[in-house]
């Protein structure tokens, strides 16, 4: 057997690891708020208003491509399409937009003074036109900004200047309808990387020398394994469509991070592995236990203890989000390249707002990221990691199914995290760039559409739902 296949048993058995941090029962919860009343047709109170037809009145327009091409800086080719597809949610399927097949769109990752040369492509079959809004760039939005039409391509090329984490999306028709197309899926980052690399970590500690508490501060090299995690809302009516009437009352239908409500939590297959059955829930809340749910069935982000973690946040939506990790620090939060606090417990962060957050896990556990309001929580934002090989049960259940042929319990303990088994999700990690630590093995998950799954399996991400089962079945268990 593969032996990429063959290490995922260890993390199979991490089921065991929430039993007794969190309840056994989940309510649904009541998100409420009043309608606004929004009879009239929003694209033609836009022609009324006018002033959006005379910022963006043309066609996506080439920018000054060829300059930039031939300048003699690196070139970072960036292709994506405009596909509207549909897509599950907690309350069924609804239409969703999307770059390239997937929410949120790929992540573009470049050092900065890079060139970015990209073109967006709107199949001939697509049901609207789309644009893209690419908050990396510093360019007027006319010429170079605006509505692909149907069946062709635009491009737009830039240089990369300002290191950091920046959003794109659909800028709708021309502006008209943009918050349908970005809160139906249309979003994604690009990571720029200081030319320089990223600085080392410190980290505030203590130690006791001579009888007396004193300071002992401890470094961290700049390499760091990373993340990336994109909060947004969903407003939907019954019939799984964009409801611009809850969005104008701010009555979130559902809080998703990277596209999905309840993106990172314990799943079916470790249900199964902990009890044996596969609908005994572990965690507070588990919408996506099914394996037919394939590559939309939640999974757990897994880092070692005393390393440099590095997460890309982003808040893609309307709502504030109160970053912030029960049971750890943030260590240091970078925006815009600038360090913003050191040592502190949540960070805000607005609409279109990003940061950068570096941190050591110093204990093994269970550990979870959260938008700190609660009714996100409830609704969907509540990401659960994994730190180390804290789970005694698991450990000693995939030692004592080792064997040869399995050594179920190795990949994990050379990573030092449960990762070394099952790999991370795929959807939460970003292309690697500068100062960036590889993860040990990726499993495929995205809110996205079965080809683009497909092509993450064809690039070596695992597909739990196949190779789980086949172990067990080898396994006799």
């Amino acid at each position: 057997m593969n032996r990429r296949y063959s290490t995922i048993m260890t993390v199979a058995a991490v089921a065991v690891m929430a039993g007794a941090l969190f309840g056994s029962s989940f309510t649904a919860p009541q998100i409420g708020g009043t309608a606004l009343e929004t009879k009239a047709d929003p694209l033609a109170k836009v022609a009324s208003m006018g002033g959006l037809e005379l910022v963006m009145p043309e066609a996506y327009a080439a920018g000054p491509c060829s300059d930039l091409l031939d300048s003699g800086r690196p070139v970072v080719n960036f292709d994506l399409t405009g596909v509207s597809v549909e897509l599950p949610t907690l309350s069924g399927t609804y239409s969703a937009m999307t770059f390239s097949e997937t929410i949120p769109g790929p992540t573009l990752r470049v050092t900065q003074g890079d060139v970015v040369h990209m073109t967006l492509t709107i199949p001939g079959d697509e049901v609207t036109q789309h644009g893209n809004d690419m908050h990396a760039s510093q360019m007027s939005s006319k010429p170079y900004m605006g509505a692909v039409n149907i069946g062709e391509t635009g491009e737009y090329c830039f240089v990369a200047e300002v290191p950091g984490v920046f959003k794109y999306h659909c800028s709708g028709v021309n502006v008209a309808a943009m918050d349908q197309h970005v809160l139906s899926g249309m979003y994604g980052i690009t990571i720029v990387d200081p030319l320089d690399g990223y600085k080392r970590l410190m980290v505030e500690k203590t130690a006791v020398v001579g009888g007396e508490v004193v300071k002992d501060k401890q470094f961290y090299d700049a390499d760091a394994l990373e993340f990336q995690l994109q909060y947004n809302q969903l407003y939907l009516t019954d019939a799984g469509t964009y409801d611009m009437s809850k969005m104008m009352a701010h009555s979130t239908s559902q809080t998703v991070v990277n596209g999905q409500a309840f993106s990172y939590v314990p799943n079916g297959i470790h249900n199964l592995l902990m009890f044996g059955d596969a609908n005994k829930n572990i965690f507070i809340a588990q919408p996506w236990n099914s394996m037919d749910l394939k590559q939309h069935q939640s999974q757990l982000l897994f880092v070692p203890t005393d390393e440099h973690v590095r997460f890309f946040i982003e808040n893609q939506g309307n709502e504030p989000v109160y970053w912030h990790i029960v049971g750890e620090i943030l260590d240091r939060v970078t925006q815009a390249n600038r360090v913003q606090a050191q040592g502190t417990e949540t960070w805000l962060l607005g609409g279109s707002q990003n940061m950068i957050v570096d941190v050591v896990f110093d204990e093994p556990g269970v550990y979870a990221a959260v938008n700190h309001d609660y009714a996100a929580i409830y609704s969907g934002a509540a990401t659960v990691i994994v730190a180390g090989l804290p789970l005694d049960p698991v450990n000693e259940t995939a030692a004592a199914i080792s064997t040869e042929k399995f050594p179920v319990i190795d990949g994990a303990v050379a990573a030092g995290s449960y990762a070394g088994a099952l790999g991370n999700p795929s959807d939460a990690v970003p292309p690697a760039g500068k100062n960036t630590i590889s993860h040990p093995a990726l499993n495929v998950k995205c809110m996205c559409t079965d080809d683009y799954a497909t092509s993450l399996v064809e690039n070596g991400a695992i597909p739990l739902w196949e190779a789980v089962p086949a172990i067990l079945a080898e396994a006799g268990i």
